[in-house]
């Protein structure tokens, strides 16, 4: 490169981090640093060097005498600092992107399974347009904007380039620094535009969708033609997302699936096994707000939460009773419990770390015989609904059987149970059914963390809960 065009590439990377250049200017450079790679790599030193030049004290008179009167403030210095840093990390990224098409960035990969993606998955991954489907677990997205997306499995989003993309399934928590405002988030019926701000948005692909603003302002253009809503710190706008999740229907097929066997299981090697479906077994779960008996009974799954003390009504227990009579008059020496997660797509995986679940076995005999249709807060076993610690069992009338984990973004699966308490609270039993209570230790680190969920016996595809015990 001669001398006359590095001389002039230097003054125009000068009048570009002070926001001189004319917008004629700005795509005159634009156009040179896409065609020319020495011209690129001189113009990225070039906001190398002004940024070396802001961190060195040695150029501000500051550094030779605090108390002169002419000396720069230090909210100066760092300004300046501030700002050419933020020259050179734009410079290198749109260099980057304009070199291979890519406009965003795979930053972390938590618990994940993916499937019919067309983008690499690989954590650190560059990323063009293009569509990425997660199953399970947390991913991180970074766009060359700024902008950062936490999707939250299930959830398909469609990359566009470092300042659009679309949400086709699913739920996702975005962050937009001040750089990135309009930064925008499509789904089938709504256009997100985030003006510098924290957000989450749920949407599903029948076109309903939920905007709920953590931080900042947001705007949301509804597709139907309803005028655009603004909305700030504590808002939201739903359309129907929540009220389709919040009154689940089951399966549509009268019959019991294969899922839900209404018979005890020879589970091999002395094992017997029965779920939630077999005799007098049910399931269900409670609510901390006043919700009218027989809410949940025939959900298809039973919620689970524990909730931050500024949304009390929001805790949720889930209860189980399995009909031990097939195994009266046997001695149990071993008892394995078996939970299948679902996703309940309410709340925010990002707002809960990894979490813990207690199971406790219900005391009192005479409590087994809650009915699902009549389970609510203000009535339930071992419960006391004004006792402070919501997401617990009522103290003295339980017995903890155990815990177990379910990591952070993960919304599929099972987890088990298994000891020496759960075996012998169960042989214990003079009733031939037994109570268990299932509850998370874990809080939310912020408002409108996740709800897990687990399946129960109205679910028509996956396994209701089930005990397996080992007979004498």
């Amino acid at each position: 490169m001669k001398p006359a065009d590095q001389f002039r590439l230097l003054e125009l990377s000068e009048r570009y981090a002070d926001e001189k250049l004319s917008a004629e200017e700005v795509s005159a450079l634009e156009a040179e640093l896409r065609d020319n790679a020495a011209a690129r790599a001189f113009f990225a030193k070039a906001l190398h060097q002004r940024a070396e030049l802001c961190f060195d004290d040695s150029w501000h008179p500051q550094a030779v005498s605090e108390t002169k009167s002419t000396a720069q403030p230090v909210w100066w210095r760092h300004a300046i600092t501030a700002a050419a840093a933020a020259c050179i990390t734009f410079a290198v990224i749109w260099i980057q992107s304009r070199r291979d098409g890519t406009v965003a960035t795979l930053i972390r990969a938590q618990q994940c399974q993916w499937a019919g993606s067309s983008l690499p998955t690989v954590e650190g991954a560059r990323l063009q347009p293009g569509v990425l489907d997660l199953i399970e677990g947390l991913a991180v997205l970074r766009f060359d904007s700024g902008a950062e997306l936490v999707l939250e499995a299930p959830a398909t989003v469609e990359v566009l380039d470092a300042m659009n993309c679309k949400l086709r399934r699913g739920t996702l928590v975005a962050e937009v620094p001040p750089q990135a405002k309009g930064f925008s988030i499509d789904t089938k019926d709504a256009k997100v535009i985030d003006w510098g701000t924290r957000f989450g948005l749920s949407a599903g692909e029948d076109g309903k969708y939920m905007v709920q603003v953590l931080e900042g302002l947001v705007e949301v253009d509804d597709k139907s033609g309803a005028a655009t809503k603004k909305l700030e710190k504590g808002q939201r706008v739903d359309r129907g997302w929540s009220q389709s999740l919040l009154n689940p229907v089951g399966g549509d097929d009268p019959e019991p699936s294969r899922w839900q066997p209404a018979i005890v299981m020879d589970a091999g090697d002395g094992w017997q096994a029965i779920t939630t479906a077999f005799g007098r077994g049910k399931d269900s779960y409670i609510q901390s707000t006043m919700k009218t008996a027989g809410d949940f009974g025939q959900h298809p799954f039973m919620r689970v939460k524990r909730s931050r003390e500024t949304k009390p009504d929001l805790n949720r227990k889930g209860y189980l009773a399995f009909d031990l009579s097939k195994f009266a008059g046997r001695t149990i020496e071993a008892a394995e419990i078996v939970l299948t997660i679902e996703p309940s797509e309410l709340g925010f995986a990002s707002f809960v770390p990894d979490s813990i679940f207690a199971v406790y076995g219900v005391l009192d005999e005479a409590a087994d015989a809650w009915e699902e249709g009549g389970l609510n807060w203000q009535q339930a076993p071992a419960h006391d609904p004004a006792q402070v610690e919501r997401q617990l069992p009522e103290a003295g009338k339980v017995k903890l059987l155990g815990r177990f984990e379910i990591e952070q973004g993960i919304n599929r699966g099972t987890r088990k149970l298994r000891g020496k308490e759960l075996a012998e609270f169960l042989a214990a039993d003079t009733n031939q059914i037994a109570t268990l209570i299932i509850c998370r230790e874990t809080n939310e680190t912020q408002d409108s963390g996740l709800v897990h969920a687990f399946a129960t016996k109205e679910n028509g595809t996956r396994s209701a809960p089930m005990l397996r015990v080992k007979l004498k």
